[in-house]
């Protein structure tokens, strides 16, 4: 019999891979167990602000630096890229980055740098370019459809560096070549000499740029268009409930983009109240009556605010376009209308644990003994990726003129 469960790829994309690592990374940190089942609606408003970012995102150089990278191979000659793939030379130059950026900034506190902490002899566990591929798609520095592999497979190096199309161009009649998918501020061959993780004055005005031209309704676009960027970020909004309270209070950001707002900050408001009684369960079966305490107090402020009701939920689920597996799409309309009906916290806890058990089965928590020092299980109020776009924002704005 076999003691250890062993996983193994379907080489779909690159994507799909970087799909199921994200969610093998998030069970290994605290808030993101999605016990109960509602990440698909919280990525789908996520998506819908925040088009391209995702958690593992850190800065925004990396948005410069990749497209660089690609345009040095294509750069190359045919003999120097036929005994190079741009897929092992993509590889090579972003650990080359890694211990750039690392020996740039070293001792300085600074965040963000991919591959810090590597050792001598390692790579990078987790390539930039795999980390923001679709981010470069979403926002038009680099013009393809294509994931990750199929753009560098679709390099061929025995062909000129002016010359490889893409599976999505194939039928172009211009014969669009890579080079020309390639967005930059401007060309330097020389940019990996004294590279810094902060952003010139050129890519930020090229990145703002992009923002502006990116998806309209996107919250990074309408703050570009807006004028707005530096207020938010002047803000002292670290959670997406003060961003949500400032987008509610600005009426220059566009009617749908405040609405999707709107309407996350709600979704997030009312799962919060189901999470808060999936842990009053938890800590009932551990007996923790600290923790019980604790959260009961929390739920009766939280149960002092009107919280959406099914109307909404069905709302939300038009709005991004969602399906939620199994009967979680249930869980929150009969969850909403409980709470509109005020029922008793019995049948409330009733609910919550049988979607937990329905959606995570015998890998339930509730299924568990916890160690005696556990706190928080699960998610908690939701940010949709604010913190890390936040971050990605404020490095392009630091990084424009005065």
């Amino acid at each position: 019999m076999l003691n250890k469960s062993e996983m193994g790829w379907v080489d779909f994309s690159s994507e799909d891979r970087d799909r199921v690592r994200d969610v093998i990374k998030q069970l290994s940190e605290p808030g993101t167990l999605d016990e109960l089942g509602i990440g698909a609606l919280r990525d789908g408003f996520a998506d819908l602000m925040f088009p391209g970012f995702s958690t593992i995102q850190t800065r925004a150089k990396y948005l410069i630096t990749i497209p660089r990278i690609i345009r040095d191979y294509l750069a190359l000659k045919p003999a120097q890229q036929r005994r190079q793939s741009l897929q092992q030379y993509l590889e090579q130059q972003e650990n080359l980055l890694a211990k750039a950026l690392t020996l740039q900034h070293l001792n300085e506190g600074v965040t963000g740098i991919i591959g810090s902490t590597m050792k001598d002899g390692e790579s990078v566990a987790r390539l930039p370019s795999s980390v923001y591929w679709v981010a470069l798609r979403t926002w038009g520095i680099i013009d393809t459809q294509a994931s990750l592999n199929q753009f560098l497979r679709s390099v061929k190096p025995a062909e000129s560096s002016l010359g490889s199309k893409l599976p999505d161009e194939a039928d172009d009649t211009d014969g669009v070549s890579a080079d020309s998918r390639i967005h930059l501020d401007r060309y330097d061959p020389q940019w990996i000499e004294g590279v810094h993780i902060t952003l010139s004055e050129s890519e930020a005005v090229f990145l703002n740029h992009k923002l502006q031209n990116g998806p309209i309704n996107s919250l990074p676009a309408q703050l570009e268009l807006s004028g707005l960027l530096k207020e938010v970020l002047d803000e002292d909004l670290t959670g997406f409930a003060q961003l949500a309270g400032w987008v509610a209070a600005t009426p220059g950001l566009a009617q749908r983009t405040r609405d999707t707002v709107k309407m996350a900050h709600s979704f997030s408001e009312l799962i919060y109240g189901a999470h808060l009684r999936f842990n009053i369960v938890v800590a009932r079966n551990n007996q923790r009556e600290d923790l019980l305490d604790q959260y009961e107090l929390l739920w009766c402020d939280w149960h002092k605010v009107p919280q959406a009701g099914p109307e909404q939920v069905s709302q939300w689920l038009a709005a991004t376009n969602i399906s939620l597996r199994g009967r979680t799409g249930t869980f929150l309309m009969e969850w909403s209308e409980h709470i509109a009906n005020s029922v008793s916290v019995v049948v409330l806890d009733a609910l919550v644990e049988k979607q937990a058990l329905g959606n995570k089965k015998e890998r339930s928590i509730l299924k568990k003994r916890l160690p005696d020092n556990y706190r928080w299980i699960g998610m908690s109020r939701l940010d949709f990726r604010w913190a890390q776009v936040r971050t990605i924002l404020r490095d392009i704005q630091e990084g424009l003129p005065c």
